[in-house]
């Protein structure tokens, strides 16, 4: 094969690169902007790592293929920035790969106006694969050289913050160098990198305290004469809890839309894709680009107690939720004792009510009253001498209680001991659980109360059994027919 038509497919190889002005090229630079400029590292004040993989033209043989790794942090409360960025290129035959460290220094204006100033600089590698092209001669001399090489690079930028509003300009390539494949001709054989020039206008419209981002913006870049201006004009929605979405217009070439998600406050997912817009649109596959960025750390106070306060907020929110679980769990179980307590309350005021009213007619019949009651207590006292088939003293048939054993009464039995309590009301308080005793007493009703130490609450008892079948059968009987009013069963282990 003669000298020009090698020349010519190597220039067919670089051209693609050329027309995305030799820089590999990316749909989501929004959340890596160090990478083409350099005074925008660190500017986040946090460090962090993000890595993008782009396949351009799928389906094509040869398309563009792009991956890269880009780390950025801040020392010096954000007065000074660094970063490290790598990446490789390949389009068919001609592969670019690149490494370089960045540095920024930030020179504060007013409160909210600073002026960042940025160099990166780097070793670029450029290889042309011989090996895949097919040729008639076999033994043209270029094909024997490395065709390997590479040349030391300079990046510089300088970047405006006013409040929201940031403007940027940067110069890749700046000592635009020469990489020399061969010498086997009467001049060298050369790959020439063109200075590049890039300027960025973003504006961010906080919502919601911040909470969501819209970011309109527009890149122009621009490399020699050669090489058309090629503007880019799009926005960015970036919602922090969630997730962004945007969309950008690149002239002469495709619109992209890009998606993502923020998996935790530390670690982002993204997706973009190109839809191209040129004369051979139709011919091209589809253009994807993924991205993976993750937080290492932050040195912002704001934003860190942001952080901080977030991850409070949802440790409270589970903790509430485990609360009102246990509140609910609680209140069905004591729901039934509190209103059977309610019922009771109001029965005493009915009792104290109708005690009042018939205080009147009480006079006249005291002594009437009086022989009565003594005649009942002699009944009871003959009654209680007696004693049922187990040798257990039994309650005599005057008494509300009759039928049980006297073991079992309210009082003989120690207040909160393991059993099985038949108790008639409980309490938050002990006050209303003593009211509740005054009154069962004026019924002739013995009764004692407790309180159980898990839940604070107070229970009035008037029996204690030692099996819960004893216990249920007493509170289902009403005592035997004796009692009229509600009736529970209090477990005490």
């Amino acid at each position: 094969m003669k000298k020009w038509t090698i020349l010519s497919l190597v220039f067919a190889g670089s051209m693609l690169s050329v027309s995305a002005q030799q820089l590999p090229l990316y749909s989501q630079y929004f959340f890596t902007p160090q990478i083409t400029n350099p005074a925008q590292a660190g500017a986040k004040g946090f460090g962090e790592l993000a890595t993008m993989h782009r396949q351009q033209w799928m389906g094509m043989e040869g398309a563009p293929e792009t991956s890269m790794l880009a780390y950025n942090s801040a020392l010096n409360k954000e007065k000074i920035g660094y970063g490290i960025y790598a990446f490789n290129d390949v389009t068919d035959i001609v592969r670019r790969s690149g490494i370089y460290g960045s540095y920024s220094y930030t020179v504060s204006l007013a409160e909210k106006t600073s002026l960042r100033f940025g160099a990166a600089v780097g070793y670029l590698n450029n290889t042309i694969d011989m090996a895949s092209i097919r040729v008639k001669n076999a033994d043209d001399p270029f094909l024997f050289p490395a065709n390997n090489d590479g040349t030391l690079d300079l990046n510089i930028g300088i970047h405006l913050q006013a409040d929201k509003f940031g403007l940027g300009f940067s110069a890749p390539q700046l000592l635009a160098p020469a990489i020399t494949y061969s010498t086997n001709y009467t001049g060298p054989i050369a790959y020439h990198l063109i200075r590049h020039y890039s300027a960025q206008a973003q504006y961010d419209v906080t919502i919601q305290k911040d909470k969501m981002t819209l970011s309109p913006l527009v890149v122009v870049r621009a490399a020699g004469l050669a090489v058309p201006v090629q503007i880019d004009a799009g926005a960015m929605f970036n919602m922090r809890e969630f997730g962004f979405i945007g969309a950008t217009y690149r002239s002469n070439y495709a619109v992209s839309v890009q998606a993502g998600v923020h998996l935790t406050p530390l670690l982002t997912v993204g997706y973009a894709q190109d839809f191209s817009t040129n004369t051979y649109s139709t011919s091209l596959g589809m253009t994807n680009e993924f991205m993976l960025a993750y937080r290492l750390g932050n040195n912002k106070a704001a934003e860190r107690m942001e952080a901080e306060l977030k991850r409070l907020k949802d440790q409270q929110k589970k903790q509430l939720d485990q609360q009102e679980s246990f509140i609910n769990e609680k209140f069905e179980e004591f729901k039934e004792e509190v209103n059977a307590a309610q019922k009771q309350e109001l029965e005493r005021q009915k009792q104290i009510l109708m005690a009042e009213t018939a205080k009147a007619t009480q006079a006249a019949a005291e002594q009437a009253k009086k022989a009565q009651a003594a005649a009942d207590k002699a009944g009871r006292n003959a009654s209680l001498s007696g004693a049922n088939q187990d040798g257990n003293s039994v309650v005599s048939s005057g008494s509300v209680l009759e039928g049980y054993n006297t073991e079992n009464l309210a009082t003989n039995v120690a207040p909160g001991s393991p059993g099985f309590y038949i108790t008639t009301g409980v309490f938050s308080t002990q006050e209303n659980a003593e009211k509740l005793q005054k009154t069962l007493g004026k019924k002739g009703l013995d009764s004692k109360l407790f309180q159980d130490k898990g839940n604070r609450m107070f229970y009035v008892y008037v029996l204690k059994f030692k099996t819960y079948e004893e216990a249920d059968k007493a509170k289902s009987t009403k005592l035997n027919g004796r009692f009229d009013g509600k009736l529970w069963v209090k477990v005490v282990e």
